[in-house]
Formats: C-alpha cells, sequence, structure tokens
C-alpha cells in the first residue's frame, strides 16, 4: 500500500509499504537519529528483522513501535523491519526537525500530479503525488537490476523537469571538478545531465517533453546513476593494503 506522512509545514512524503495498516490515519511527532526519522506508532508489526538498511528503507523499529524513515546513509540503532521504500527522494526528510508533527494517512491521488503519477504506476514504477515546502510534485521510486533510485518531477505545461536523489557534494575540488567534468561530457548524448542543485549536491536532471519520454528517462537516469556511481566509486577507492 501507500501512504502518506505529512511532517508540520514542510509537506508530504509518501511511502510504498509490503503490507496494509489499518487505523489510519494516527498523529505523532518526529525524532530524528543521525541520517533516520522515526516517529512512535500504535502498530506491532512481526517479520524478519535486519541489521543493515539502505538510503530510502522504510522499517518498523520494534522496541519503540516506531516507523523510520532512512534518507541517508547511516544505519539504525538496532534492527528493524523493513517495509518498504520511499517514493521519490528520500533526502527531502534530511530538513525534517526533532519534535515535527506527523500525521500518517493512506495516499489518494489528487490533481494533474495524480494523473501523472497513476499514468506512471500504470507503466509498472512506483509513484506518487506529494508537496513540499509549497512545491507539487511527483515522487518516483526507479526500481531494476537490484537498485533502486528516488526520483522528483515537476510538472510543467510544455513537459516534466525530472532530478535525482544527489550522489554527493560539489566540494569543487580538482578531482571532483575533473570527474565532473568528465562524467557530464560521457553522459551529454544521453539527454541525462550531471547537475548542481540549489543545496550544492551533484544529481541528475532531464527535461521530457511527453510521458512516453518521461517513462523511458526515468528509467534511463537509473541506469545513468549506477553508472556515475559506480565509476566515481572506483575513481576515489582507497584499497586496503594486502
Amino acid at each position: 500500500m501507500y501512504v502518506k506522512a505529512l511532517f508540520g509545514e514542510r509537506g508530504e512524503v509518501v511511502a510504498w509499504l509490503d503490507r496494509e495498516l489499518s487505523g489510519l490515519p494516527i498523529e505523532s511527532a518526529a525524532r530524528r537519529w543521525r541520517h533516520e526519522i522515526y516517529f512512535e506508532t500504535p502498530f506491532d508489526l512481526a517479520g524478519e528483522e535486519a541489521a543493515v538498511v539502505e538510503r530510502g528503507d522504510v522499517a518498523f523499529w520494534k522496541p519503540g513501535k516506531a516507523l523510520c524513515f532512512f534518507f541517508g546513509y547511516s544505519q539504525p540503532y538496532s534492527p528493524v523491519v523493513k517495509l518498504g521504500a520511499v517514493v521519490g527522494v528520500p533526502d527531502l526528510l534530511s530538513a525534517v526537525e526533532d519534535g515535527t508533527p506527523v500525521r500518517l494517512s493512506p495516499y489518494a491521488d489528487y490533481g494533474r500530479e495524480g494523473e501523472v503519477a497513476k499514468a506512471l504506476r500504470d507503466a509498472g514504477l512506483k509513484a506518487a503525488a506529494h508537496t513540499w515546502e509549497g512545491e507539487e510534485l511527483v515522487g518516483v521510486l526507479v526500481e531494476g537490476a537490484g537498485s533502486r533510485l528516488g526520483v522528483e518531477v515537476t510538472v510543467e505545461d510544455n513537459g516534466f523537469y525530472l532530478q535525482s536523489q544527489p550522489l554527493a557534494f560539489f566540494d569543487g575540488a580538482l578531482p571532483t571538478l575533473a570527474a565532473f567534468k568528465t562524467l557530464a561530457g560521457e553522459l551529454g548524448p544521453t539527454g541525462i545531465r550531471l547537475d548542481v542543485d540549489d543545496e550544492g549536491y551533484i544529481v541528475l536532471t532531464a527535461f521530457s517533453p511527453g510521458l512516453s519520454e518521461l517513462v523511458r528517462d526515468l528509467r534511463r537516469m537509473l541506469s545513468t546513476y549506477v553508472y556515475v556511481e559506480r565509476t566515481v566509486t572506483a575513481f576515489f577507492a582507497v584499497r586496503r593494503p594486502a
């Protein structure tokens, strides 16, 4: 099922879960733990526990009866039951402050963003309309070949603007600049751009003129993100001495 978490005045984050939650909506308060937002619930959810999570995972922490949204690279305090993932860019949650009111409710499509989200779901993608800091967006979770990527889509009159979750911070150092310029040149012909967002993070962006191109570019963005991430990781890898 899809659920919507409204974080005070910041906006909404939608998650896809592998099970149904009853008793919604519920009210709670956000707590922060490193790269994690969690909040207490009345649920008592069972399942296999894992000590390692991925960026964007949504899980249940039994000791605190809490839903946990992992937006970065830190790991849970103790094992959690994985439930699903954020639909869109999980990094948005980095702006949520400790104590922010949370309302968890079932998700429902609305407006033209909802129409786009439904069309993307019909095409086999996980997608949902939501708002964040006053902006209407379509969050998409693109999956394939053991990888996944969060993307936010802005619906324009003449097409769709896509922006991926960040790869890394653009620090302006010469090695970073060299890698950025080399990869940007390689990606140019694909229509997927290596870019820098408003906060200075390296992201992938694209502009799709129509819905069919949007579906194509979302899938292409996943493969491009995996390629860039692996290339940069190999470039900066520090190998353990033999």
